[in-house]
């Protein structure tokens, strides 16, 4: 009889990886809270947000240290998996070799001596908590303990259980393993103890191929309760011991870190107020040395980074606040020394005075030897001036021919004798050019401070008067400021516009109107002008006539002319996407003939904006153009050349109007406004319009009329051969340019063309 009880090493492999299985999710559940822990501590320390280099660097330690110490755990868990895997093979094993003692008490005759065997071979295995034996019906014949007690209630094998039992005897893997759902890591192997015995006495068979049969009787079957949790229960322990001296370290090395860290970086460190102090605007800033050459070179960079800031800062601060040309105060200057003057006069009750100097018959030179000399000429003046005044007084030059001088802690009578010199030293300039002799002169206006005044841009203006006056008494003297009650009331008013006009500027509350200019033949209007209107802060609109004169005065009207281009540049920009022909009429002030930046602010503009020079017309009136006659030709031929067009404003009420259309290059003559407001009915007038529009055609000018007021009207600039007509009859003047349809006189009337037409 051969018995046979095989427990093979495959089961019991089994049973290790479910226990290490266990483990491994007791690992992976550890190694999501240590992520959870590392990500409070990095929100901790900073990291994600703005933080210091320190934190950042042993944050960034830390998170590699981590991921240093989960992959040693992750080892520390494969290799005990390794272990419980050999030690059970190893086991199991050992079972096969002494599986017949637990099958005994089915066939020793001696119950005592085989249970005796039975608790001797579960002595040997700690993780065995019960061995029972049952018959092969089901029913329990004896269960014992570790302790080698039996068990009075022995649970019945169910019959489907012992039936999948009997199928496996005579197997070569007779067993069963079946896992505790109540309790991790309890297992129970169970398996069907047999005999077998061979059918006859097998002596044919000797020494030949023919197999032996055999019969197979079932004896019953057993049951081994297994436990691991005492495996479990010590490694977890272990691992947690493991896992917190891991973080301890880490705690350990990251505080050790941040203090080698910070004592390594405190060079650095040391730089964060001086660049604070720099970010501030503070250029007066020192560096602390360093004995590391790469921080030192950062400071040294540093350092001559402030300088070159100081420097520049110093030259844009010099170019702000003075004349590029002279070199002396700009006004904008010297309005601040004069409130600071004011408030000390008035502190003081002491007395000063402001003088207004401007060159007589200076745009002479300009227009006759050209601006080099006229600049000669300027630097002269101001240096004439600079020599006569004291080292305390302050000289500055206000743009074109015209100065400032701020005296101080002045009497009248030491004010007239300054100005004297003044007049003096300048009289007794002479500049040679191109073998011409200039002598310069000039007219002073004179405003005396007292504690009473505290308005700077009202001395400037009284000086500016008395500056007419002795223009108007002759030239090349001096003249006081002496109010009088219209005067004064006049005085008010154009300071209270200044202040408006400046609002405006700088708070864009000056708005833009566009008024058509037909085309007198076809009805198209896709020219229009741009009109200035001053929005008023409770809504209403404010004519350019009312505040234009007090803006000329105070020397404003550059500021306007650039406002009006830039806005009516970019609304055209705007709108060309639509109406890709339309076109702009801008009307400028003699302040932009007399400004040599001019064409290349247009330049500047025009490119800003995306515009081709043939979308723009400047306006200048023909007084202004033929009191800057060769001035004013230079300007519009350096404006033309960008591709704009010049239209001359008012045509018709000077004295040599036609004379001039010779020498200055203009593609539009607009009619003035009174040759056409009474056309119907005055021959004259009539006669006038025709005769400009004759002389217009025949130098290749364009002609636009004004004051539109009927289509009678309308009937005659046809008839005349006149190119635009503009007024109320065709269109008041709107917020945006309107698109729409205009009557077409039929004595000039023709087939419609496209809305390119401009001719």
């Amino acid at each position: 009889m051969r018995i046979r009880r095989v427990l093979g090493a495959a089961a019991l492999r089994c049973v290790a990886a479910a226990a290490a299985g266990v483990v491994g999710r007791r690992l992976v559940r550890a190694a999501a809270q240590l992520r959870r822990a590392a990500r409070l501590g990095a929100r901790a320390m900073g990291f994600g947000r703005r933080s210091s280099l320190i934190t950042q660097i042993l944050t960034l330690q830390l998170a590699i240290v981590t991921a240093v110490g989960l992959l040693a755990l992750g080892g520390l868990y494969w290799t005990s998996r390794t272990v419980i895997d050999d030690n059970l093979s190893h086991w199991a094993r050992q079972w096969a070799a002494e599986l017949n003692e637990l099958g005994a008490p089915f066939y020793v005759s001696n119950m005592s001596d085989a249970i005796l065997d039975v608790e001797r071979f579960i002595a040997k295995y700690p993780e065995i908590r019960a061995v029972s034996w049952y018959r092969p019906s089901g029913e329990p014949v004896l269960t014992l303990n570790p302790q080698g007690q039996p068990f009075e209630d022995a649970e019945k094998l169910d019959a489907a259980a012992a039936a999948e039992l009997a199928a496996y005897a005579g197997e070569e893997s007779p067993f069963r393993l079946i896992e505790n759902p109540e309790k991790p890591l309890a297992y129970r192997l169970a398996g069907p103890i047999w005999t077998e015995s061979t059918l006859g006495d097998g002596l044919l068979g000797l020494g030949g191929d023919v197999p032996v049969e055999t019969q197979i009787e079932l004896l019953g079957f057993v049951g081994v309760d297994l436990d691991f949790s005492s495996y479990h229960a010590q490694f977890l322990p272990k691992l947690w011991l493991a896992s917190l001296t891991l973080l301890g370290l880490l705690g350990l090395s990251w505080v050790a870190g941040r203090v080698m860290m910070k004592r390594a970086l405190s060079p650095l460190a040391a730089l964060q107020g001086p660049l604070a102090d720099l970010a501030n605007g503070d250029l007066d800033v020192s560096f602390p040395t360093s004995r590391h050459s790469e921080i030192q070179r950062i400071v040294n960079a540093l350092e001559e980074t402030t300088v070159a800031l100081n420097e520049r800062d110093r030259r844009l601060v010099h170019l702000a606040m003075h004349d590029s040309l002279t070199g002396l105060m700009n006004r904008h200057s010297f309005v601040i020394e004069l409130e600071q003057e004011l408030e000390r006069i008035e502190s003081q009750n002491s007395r000063g005075a402001v003088l207004f100097v401007d060159l007589d018959q200076f745009k002479y030179v300009n227009d006759t030897c050209g601006h080099p000399a006229g600049d000669e000429l300027l630097k002269l003046a101001g240096r004439s001036i600079m020599s006569a005044v004291r080292s305390s007084d302050v000289v500055a030059r206000f743009g074109g021919d015209e100065f400032a001088v701020l005296l101080k802690e002045v009497t009248r009578q030491h004010t007239r004798s300054i100005a004297s010199k003044i007049l003096e030293q300048m009289r007794a300039l002479t500049h040679v050019q191109d073998e011409k002799v200039f002598s310069l002169q000039c007219s002073i206006g004179i405003a005396e401070i007292t504690s009473e005044h505290t308005d700077p841009h009202e001395l400037l203006s009284q000086a500016d008067l008395a500056c007419h006056v002795a223009k108007s008494k002759g030239r090349n003297r001096l003249e006081f400021y002496r109010v009088s009650a219209k005067e004064s009331r006049q005085m008010t008013k154009d300071i209270d516009w200044v202040k408006s006009i400046r609002e405006a500027l700088d708070e864009n509350l000056f708005t833009l109107h566009y008024q058509p200019l037909v085309h007198v033949r076809t009805g198209i209007a896709n020219h229009y002008e741009a009109l200035l209107r001053l929005r008023h802060r409770n809504g209403t609109l404010i004519e350019p006539q009312v505040f234009l004169p007090a803006a000329e005065r105070f020397g404003l009207l550059s500021d306007i002319d650039r406002w009006v281009v830039d806005h009516a540049m970019r609304t055209l920009a705007g709108m060309r996407h639509g109406r890709p022909d339309l076109r702009f009429s801008i009307n400028v002030s003699a302040s932009a003939i007399d400004d040599g930046d001019f064409s290349s602010f247009v330049r500047t503009k025009l490119k800003e904006h995306g515009l081709p020079g043939d979308a723009v017309i400047f306006e200048l009136t023909e007084q202004e153009a033929i009191r800057f006659a060769l001035h004013a030709a230079k300007q519009m031929a350096a404006i033309r050349e960008l591709g704009c067009g010049i239209a001359i404003d008012d045509f018709g009420t000077g004295y040599s109007s036609f004379a001039y259309l010779k020498r200055l290059p203009v593609d539009y003559l607009k009619i003035d406004g009174s040759f056409v407001k009474g056309l119907e009915r005055d021959p004259v007038d009539q006669t006038m319009v025709r005769l400009i529009g004759e002389v217009a055609k025949a130098a290749g000018i364009k002609t636009v009329a004004e004051y539109v007021q009927n289509g009678t009207a309308m009937a005659l600039l046809a008839r005349f051969r006149i190119d635009y007509a503009q007024g109320f009859y065709l269109g008041r003047p709107a917020e945006s340019p309107q698109e729409t349809s205009y009557p077409v006189p039929l004595a000039g009337s023709s087939a419609p063309r496209r809305a390119t037409q401009t001719d």
